[in-house]
């Protein structure tokens, strides 16, 4: 048994029920098979990569305010990426570095859209990830902004 803070035992059950922080990896809902996970606190392509490499069927949202003009380590597990959505200023960027390694793209420039294309177009069995790998200041005050709007979409699917 392990033990937590204080000597109090930690189950398996109980930290499979653990929700997360949240806008890191957190799972908003499952519809119709298809998982809705934020990670908008994924400001940098070295934030998103672990997002990424988490889940085998993806559909990336992805972009904002670019930190830089590479996909960085992100490019690591473009394999698991079915479609990218691109949102904000550094939308086109992204859909040209994307499209240059064969990831099928659709620029869609808000998050709402790129939330409703990816819900319409997921199969069961995948992910849609908002991992940005971007700032989010051309459209939000903050990652979390960004966040909590991915999260209303996602409810209201």
């Amino acid at each position: 048994m392990v033990c937590g803070a204080l000597g109090v035992p930690v189950t398996q059950n109980i930290l499979s029920t653990y929700p997360g922080l949240p806008h890191r990896m957190e799972s908003i809902r499952e519809k119709d098979g298809v998982l809705f996970v934020n990670d908008s606190k994924a400001t940098n392509a070295e934030a998103a990569a672990p997002a990424l490499a988490a889940f085998p069927k993806v559909r990336w949202i992805v972009g904002g305010q670019a930190k830089a003009e590479t996909l960085g380590d992100t490019a690591n597990h473009l394999d698991h990426v079915v479609k990218a959505y691109t949102i904000g200023e550094a939308g086109s960027m992204f859909a040209r570095l994307l499209r240059d390694k064969g990831v099928e793209v659709e620029e869609c420039e808000t998050l709402e859209n790129a939330v409703n294309r990816a819900a319409a177009d997921s199969q069961p069995g995948e992910t849609v990830l908002l991992s940005p790998a971007s700032a989010s200041f051309d459209q939000f005050r903050d990652f979390e902004a960004r966040g909590d709007r991915f999260r209303e979409l996602v409810e209201g699917l």
